[in-house]
């Protein structure tokens, strides 16, 4: 059986935006034109960018996620930090205030910076720890699985509420909360009470 070849057409407007899907079974040189054409999109019009990902978000959250990958992978990655962060922010909240956070994480996991030191950086932080204390348990260990990407050692010097924070999540009542805290905290050379010996045996026994 002869696999049908993707034939990729440029985009040049949102309606022509692809899928996340349909961008991975494109061709090396196509996948790469397909990125260029969205960093394009993003430069001509970023304010009609931010429309469509808003009024997407759920509609077609797999073209919205293929922007947010694209603007991600930019060599200047440092022209879309604002915006991605912004985006982060918004979608995140989003996903809390609507309990959708599953839905949405494939969404949210497309949105990288390199610099993680900015305002905007900040502002995403702040979301996360809501995160970190909502009632639902894979909602919180969700938050903790995205704190890493917007966190290091030299962030985490200038940002005492953060430390404190996965701290308090030690005490967590659930004890994979406690022990991905005391990873992160570990990860990034921040001292912290050491776990209980029972905690450090539920992850051979629970893992």
């Amino acid at each position: 059986m002869i696999e049908k070849k993707i034939i990729y057409k440029p985009i040049h407007d949102f309606d022509q935006i692809i899928t996340l899907d349909e961008y991975y079974e494109l061709e090396h040189k196509e996948s790469e034109k397909a990125i260029k054409d969205i960093q394009k999109l993003a430069v001509k019009d970023l304010d009609g960018v931010k429309r469509f990902c808003e009024s997407q978000l759920f509609a077609q959250s797999d073209k919205v996620s293929f922007v947010y990958y694209s603007l991600s992978e930019d060599e200047d990655i440092d022209k879309w930090a604002d915006f991605l962060c912004d985006e982060f922010s918004r979608v995140y909240q989003i996903a809390l205030n609507q309990n959708k956070i599953k839905e949405l994480s494939s969404v949210l996991i497309e949105i990288l910076v390199e610099d993680i030191s900015s305002y905007n950086a900040d502002r995403v932080r702040e979301t996360l720890l809501k995160g970190l204390d909502h009632m639902d348990l894979e909602t919180r260990l969700n938050a903790l699985e995205f704190l890493p990407d917007w966190i290091d050692e030299q962030v985490l010097k200038s940002n005492p509420a953060v430390v404190s924070k996965l701290r308090q999540k030690l005490k967590d009542p659930e004890w994979k909360m406690r022990w991905e805290s005391s990873k992160i905290l570990e990860q990034n050379k921040i001292a912290f009470e050491s776990l209980s010996t029972l905690d450090k045996l539920r992850r051979f026994i629970k893992a």
